[in-house]
């Protein structure tokens, strides 16, 4: 085991265990709690101890019949002698599951020896408000950021303190204390991140590419969610995906494909499960350079035994699952690997064709391939439990507001999902 040199806070008005009037003093609860393996305790901060410069951005976005908002981040954290170096930013959410941890973090990295982080962080397109929290020498900055219209966290934060070395435990030898490091022994990652932070994605796809579908969007129809394991400096190193077979609501048959853009590839396992999500099917695994064009799940006939999308379908039975881990052999910022569920998408067994999320994929005029004529998609993804119209309905009557919300390019009802008729949806439950 090895120990790291921290530094820790002395301020304009120095603190010791002398001034410490008796254990009820915060200061001294603070400074009791640097002792290896003692309870961490938040250090007393002052109004004046955090000066702030406020950058934050807003820039129109592309609309791509996008339900989720990614976010870029760049903080920055200086004393009154340098930058900060190993300064934690992290970006928390809301958690809206009764009995889950108040808070979920979206965003997490330590600052480099510019004293800078840079990233970004993916939320609910109904998201308004984030919390950001800064530690340096022991204290925590912390602010809500309503990002309604915010399409970049730009933020310098100055200290008005210095420091002076603390003795810590970091086994690894990182940069990051083990109290704060979900992989102490492990020096390539600090932190994972789960996308969506709660519950998961729904994606639908429409399988008639390239002409026009009938809009139901239930022709095949997967769960999914997504860790991120991040080094220090939050890039990715690690991704694992996990995907569940929903709905299939078509004659055609497709096989589930993956792919992760401008990732380096060391090597992934695949773990094919049947319907009951227990009983291991196949075990797979390969050293590739790079995954483009991963089968995660066979051909349709054979991953769900019903169509989940009938009007006559009362029960809802869920079809076959993959769990998927992929190791990098060189890290990528969150910027360059772009948000999950990155680059997912389906092959038409019966056509050949493959269906992906529009936005990623244009010609040579710069059209994009994945949007048809009137501009629609074949594809949509919906956080958490979405309930996908029945067969050969279409989504602008099953969701009222959908279509206002599109027209808008995102700018209003970008709570649409939450809201359908529900004699026109199927009944999937959690």
């Amino acid at each position: 085991m090895t120990k790291k040199i921290l530094t820790c806070f002395l301020a304009s008005l120095s603190i010791s265990f002398v001034s410490c009037t008796s254990s009820s003093d915060p200061n001294y609860a603070w400074l009791m709690s640097l002792v290896a393996g003692a309870t961490p305790v938040e250090a007393p901060s002052g109004p004046t101890d955090f000066g702030i410069d406020i950058n934050d951005e807003t820039a129109p976005v592309d609309f791509v019949f996008d339900t989720t908002r990614t976010i870029t981040v760049n903080v920055q954290v200086i004393d009154p002698v340098a930058p900060v170096n190993g300064s934690m930013v992290q970006v928390t959410v809301p958690s809206a599951v009764p009995g889950a941890p108040s808070n979920k973090s979206v965003f997490k990295a330590y600052t480099n020896p510019s004293g800078e982080v840079t990233g970004s962080f993916t939320v609910d397109g109904d998201t308004k408000t984030v919390h950001l929290t800064v530690e340096a020498y022991g204290k925590f900055y912390e602010a809500d950021i309503s990002i309604a219209t915010v399409s970049k966290v730009d933020r310098r934060i100055s200290i008005s303190f210095t420091a002076t070395g603390q003795q810590i435990i970091d086994s690894d030898g990182d940069g990051v204390q083990d109290f704060e490091d979900v992989f102490p022994n492990d020096p390539t990652r600090v932190s994972s991140i789960r996308v969506p932070a709660e519950d998961y994605y729904t994606t639908s796809y429409e399988d008639l590419f390239p002409k026009q579908g009938d809009a139901d969007f239930n022709d095949y129809v997967i769960r999914s969610y997504f860790e991120e394991d991040l080094n220090k400096f939050g890039e990715v190193v690690r991704v694992r995906g996990y995907f569940t077979h929903v709905a299939k609501g078509a004659g055609y048959n497709h096989t589930l494909r993956f792919g992760l853009p401008g990732a380096s590839v060391a090597s992934y396992s695949l773990l094919r499960y049947a319907a009951d999500g227990t009983t291991l099917e196949e075990n797979l695994s390969g050293t590739p350079t790079s995954i483009a064009d991963l089968e995660i799940l066979g051909n349709s006939s054979t991953t769900i035994s019903k169509s989940n999308a009938s009007r006559t379908d009362t029960v809802f039975i869920k079809g076959k699952t993959a769990k998927l881990e992929v190791i990098l052999s060189e890290p990528i910022s969150k910027l360059a690997l772009g948000p999950a569920p990155y680059d997912t998408f389906i092959r038409v067994v019966n056509t050949g064709k493959d269906i992906h999320a529009a936005g990623r994929y244009f010609d040579a005029e710069g059209k994009d391939i994945y949007r048809d004529a009137s501009g629609f998609p074949w594809v949509l993804l919906v956080p958490g439990n979405f309930q996908w119209p029945y067969e050969a309905t279409d989504i602008r009557n099953s969701y009222p507001t959908f279509k206002t919300w599109y027209e808008s390019l995102g700018t209003t009802n970008s709570d649409w999902f939450r809201t359908p008729n529900t004699s026109d949806v199927f009944p999937a439950t959690p």
